[in-house]
């Protein structure tokens, strides 16, 4: 070993053993600073909350106070050089914020005492946890399985609805709220008992009587707070777990008397299967042609599987009664006559089921298209089990057409999505019933090619063919916003709702032969503002200021008529709006 590495070892022990007897000299040194009270927990969520820290010294001196995160690093000064007498004691508050007035990070913050007169610091053994993240419940809904929709409600034996929630831990008592989802804001229904400390709870509601809930989409939701002070919600009023944690089933549906009908249109003279919920009670059926009374069956039921034999007859909608306890249901069968016709009517389906606000995963929310789908095909419409619209929009077209009878084939959009193009080459015209929202893409192609080679196509829905939405095993998926152009290339406007009167102006194929051209009264109007390339109006009714409104577009070898009036089937019983229809159907070809 050489000279220097010698006296570099000797210096290296005479150090150690340095540190070593000022490390025991400050162990056997009485404390200089002693700890009154500490928040150990705190939350900077509340503004007019803060963490106290009070300590006093042993000996009288100019004392600073910081706080060090877990890397040792100073976040914020308390106070500097404060003098502070002996026994004295100092209380100091913290909101949780740094020296450049940023919210610090969750974690544990230690809090250093610096003594001038002694020349040293001291580093309290009490810490302050910052905790900001608010607790994150799971409601889960005993008996809805996932993958398998919401919990039916009423229960077999009149049993109560009972949850239980995860990823609790709370504070006090929980707050446990059921709110209805499927209104336009959601609305709390009753707020559940609790005790302290409590992960499970009931919801007690009567099934019978005044005070039964109302058919509709509900979600259990609990409300937690943490020890630090934090209030965290579960979802749908709070963040949806993460795929790691416990899965979200706050869903509850309650429904008492329901039916699914068929996807695609029964043949004349066939069977129609409908699914009925009547929550294992008898029930009764009726089967009548939609606007006649005239009844076509009935009988008493309890299953849920329902096979009506379906009477020959032309094209329409038959319309299957339900009638349970106290409840009543109305499911709309479409039905195809036995022989083809020129024009084909269609039904959308897709937008019916894209507007339902039925639960299908168990979450609480109805699974709608303008949520974002996805959305399942086969499910009862909410409500008294019509389609949304369909007393508005469809029902009118259908009952007009029966008065006299017109013949025609009936289809629906899914039906038609599922089909290739020849199913629409063999018609002549093709009216789109009601407002045609969404489209599976692929359809929309062929309409256009339909339309291209020579077909005639009558759209009185607004706000349609603007959208697309993918059909795949059963399910909507994937919906678009909507654009400013429909599949046919033209730029339509958004639906302007104020008052508007039209008048007929250039008319080149007739359309509005058979009344005076005006249409007034309207609330809304949907403007064409330019019929897209390649295409040319030959008829058009427009409003004062010259906007197009009621429009025929000639595209390719073929015709497109829009009407752009929300109310246009509400107002079938007007003169010129039924003169208009029944000129239109004549253009397609029927008869």
């Amino acid at each position: 070993m050489t000279r220097l590495a010698q006296v570099v070892f000797a210096v290296l022990v005479a150090a150690t053993l340095g540190a070593f007897f000022v490390t025991q000299r400050l162990k056997s040194a009485p404390r200089l600073v002693q700890t009154l009270s500490v928040s150990k927990l705190y939350s900077p969520n509340f503004p007019f909350r803060q963490a106290g820290i009070r300590i006093r010294l042993k000996r009288t001196d100019d004392v600073s106070v910081s706080l060090l995160d877990a890397n040792g690093d100073v976040v914020r000064h308390l106070v500097r050089g404060r003098h502070l007498e002996t026994g004295q004691p100092l209380q100091l508050l913290w909101n949780g914020r740094d020296d450049d007035g940023r919210v610090v990070p969750d974690g544990p913050y230690r809090i250093r005492v610096g003594l001038r007169r002694e020349g040293r610091s001291v580093t309290l053994i009490d810490e302050v946890v910052v905790d900001s993240t608010p607790p994150r419940p799971v409601v889960q809904v005993e008996g809805a399985r996932e993958g398998q929709g919401p919990l039916i409600f009423p229960l077999p034996g009149n049993r109560p609805v009972r949850f239980r929630v995860l990823n609790a831990h709370p504070n006090g008592a929980p707050i446990f709220r059921v709110y209805r989802t499927d209104l336009p804001r959601p609305r709390m229904v009753v707020r559940l008992p609790a005790a302290a400390g409590a992960t499970t709870g009931e919801w007690r509601a009567p099934s019978a009587g005044p005070r039964r809930p109302p058919a509709g989409t509900y979600a259990i939701v609990a409300q937690v707070r943490d020890a630090a002070g934090n209030l965290g919600s579960s979802y749908p009023f709070g963040p949806r777990p993460p795929k790691d944690d416990p899965p979200a089933r706050p869903g509850v549906t309650v429904r008492y008397l329901a039916g699914q009908g068929p996807l695609q249109p029964v043949r004349a003279g066939g069977v129609a299967t409908v699914f009925v919920d009547a929550r294992k009670t008898p029930y009764r059926w009726r089967l009548h042609r939609l606007g006649q009374t005239r009844t076509l069956a009935q009988g008493l039921a309890n299953r849920p599987l329902l096979r009506i034999p379906v009477p020959r007859g032309p094209s329409g909608v038959l319309l299957l009664e339900l009638h349970g306890r106290s409840r009543a249901a109305r499911v709309p069968i479409p039905v195809t006559g036995p022989t083809h016709a020129r024009v084909l009517l269609v039904l959308p389906l897709i937008t019916w089921q894209g507007r339902n606000p039925v639960d299908d995963d168990g979450d609480g929310l109805p699974n709608t298209l303008d949520r974002g789908g996805p959305v399942r095909l086969a499910r009862p419409f909410a409500g008294r089990g019509e389609p949304p619209g369909f007393g508005r929009h469809e029902s009118p077209l259908l009952r007009l057409l029966d008065r006299p009878r017109v013949d025609y084939d009936l289809t629906t959009d899914y039906a038609l999505a599922l089909s290739g193009q020849r199913a629409l080459d063999r018609y002549r015209g093709v009216v789109l019933a009601g407002d045609t929202r969404w489209l599976d893409p692929s359809l929309g192609l062929r309409m256009r090619r339909y339309v291209e080679g020579g077909g005639k196509l009558f759209s009185l829905g607004t706000d349609s063919l603007r959208r697309e939405v993918r059909v795949r095993d059963g399910r909507l998926e994937r919906p678009t916003g909507r654009s400013a152009y429909d599949v046919f290339g033209a730029r339509v406007d958004p639906i302007e709702r104020k008052p508007v009167d039209l008048l007929a102006g250039d008319d080149a194929i007739g359309l509005f032969q058979g009344g005076d051209g005006a249409f007034s009264g309207f609330a809304a109007s949907e403007r064409t503002r330019d019929p897209g390339k390649g295409a040319r109006v030959v008829s058009v009714a427009q409003d004062p200021a010259g906007r197009r409104v009621i429009v025929a577009v000639r595209l390719g070898k073929g015709l497109v008529i829009r009407t752009g009036l929300p109310e246009f089937e509400q107002r079938l019983a007007d003169a010129n709006v039924a003169a208009l229809t029944r000129r239109a159907w004549e253009i397609l070809g029927g008869r």
